[in-house]
């Protein structure tokens, strides 16, 4: 992979960071519906690309007879339907796209698609309803992950974001309070991957943490915060590694780009929410790691680095560098002009590669949704200057 490091300007910038950050109104008054503001050229450039991305998801991957969307082009198998990983980027392009134009269109789009979001609902779970992997899953004994589930309730949050309907946060409550009473190990701390407990899994950590710190955000509970705090009091020890940043599991000390995105803003959001300076610094801090490793061309996957990159892009709307802005549109710029195959679909790497098998499977809905998920979060942050 391409490691670009970057220039970083030290102590000063932390400084810096700390006083951008600021404290934010009381929690539960700051993630209101948005208004309608007029696009900068570039905005519309970018909202214009993920209309089209998902526009094609709707054409190509929609299954008209089961009322939903397969996860793989011509998809012939018995369970054709996407899972939860396999289909969030398509959610959070949807809410992408309405939280930048909440026009009646979009906000119906969000509805229509949060609604289906629902059958993935498992209310025969224990010890309280979560989300399992595929629509209408019932059984108390289906393997489920809770690293799914804080990025389903991520998204929920997003469609409350662009419709205020607490319904959504409702749902993404479901999420949250599935994986603090599952999947947390009260033994030791940490988020298991799934409900076989293979591992402790940063992608749960990172999901479900800034699910909590979000819920907190939209509605100012205690218990959100107290999930937040704990999950992060661990994630502060147990879950640095040795490079100073998120490791990939317990068993796997390696950081993930996907991970650190949603570690960074939780905190930066909760310092915002709370007044927290030592919180703002080690957002700071983070963030300035984060780069140095990952460079500002990335190629691990569409998928990871499209979420990583949309919680790059909400860091940079609370502390204004202008390097997260630009390293997310570069890669768009790429995928725009790169990721296309012969047929017009975004189903190639960033760089124009074909991806591996161990990165994405021929012809999936999630490659193609993650590059418009891209698209669409830059639509709704004005670019610097």
């Amino acid at each position: 992979m391409r490691r670009t490091s970057l220039t970083f300007r030290g102590a000063l910038a932390t400084a810096l960071a700390v006083a951008a950050i600021g404290c934010a109104p009381a929690a539960g008054q700051d993630l209101a519906p948005p208004v309608a503001q007029p696009l900068s050229a570039t905005q519309q450039g970018f909202l214009t690309l993920a209309e089209g991305g998902v526009a094609q998801a709707e054409r190509v991957w929609r299954d008209r007879r089961l009322g939903w969307y397969d996860s793989h082009l011509h998809d012939g198998q018995r369970y054709p339907l996407a899972t939860i990983w396999d289909i969030v980027p398509l959610f959070e392009s949807i809410d992408g796209i309405a939280v930048a134009s909440p026009t009646p269109a979009h906000l119906r789009a969000v509805t229509a698609f949060a609604t289906g979001a629902e059958r993935y609902l498992n209310r025969g779970l224990r010890p309280t309803p979560g989300y399992s992997p595929y629509p209408g899953d019932r059984d108390p004994d289906t393997e489920t992950w809770f690293d799914d589930n804080g990025w389903w309730g991520l998204a929920f949050v997003n469609a409350y974001r662009a419709t205020g309907n607490r319904r959504w946060l409702a749902d993404a409550q479901h999420a949250l309070n599935y994986v603090a009473q599952a999947g947390w190990d009260a033994a030791s701390g940490g988020i298991w991957w799934n409900t076989q407990h293979p591992f402790k899994a940063g992608a749960a950590l990172g999901a479900d943490t800034l699910l909590a710190v979000l819920l907190y955000q939209a509605g100012g509970s205690s218990y959100d915060l107290s999930q937040a705090r704990r999950f992060l009091a661990w994630a502060n020890t147990g879950g640095l590694g040795s490079q100073g940043l998120y490791v990939d599991s317990n068993l796997d000390p390696n950081p993930v780009d996907y991970i650190e995105g949603p570690m960074i803003a939780a905190q930066a959001t909760l310092c915002r929410l709370t007044g927290s300076s030592t919180e703002c610094a080690l957002a700071e801090r983070l963030k300035q790691t984060a780069l140095d490793r990952f460079g500002y061309l990335l190629d691990f996957g569409p998928q990871y680095d499209a979420i990583y990159l949309q919680w790059m892009l909400d860091l940079y709307s609370l502390d204004h560098d202008p390097t997260l802005y630009r390293m997310a549109a570069q890669n768009a710029r790429d995928a725009q002009q790169r990721a296309r195959n012969a047929q017009g679909l975004y189903l190639l790497s960033w760089n124009g590669e074909t991806l591996p098998a161990a990165v994405a499977e021929p012809g999936m809905l999630q490659t193609q949704s993650a590059t418009s998920s891209l698209f669409a979060w830059l639509a709704v942050y004005p670019p610097p200057g």
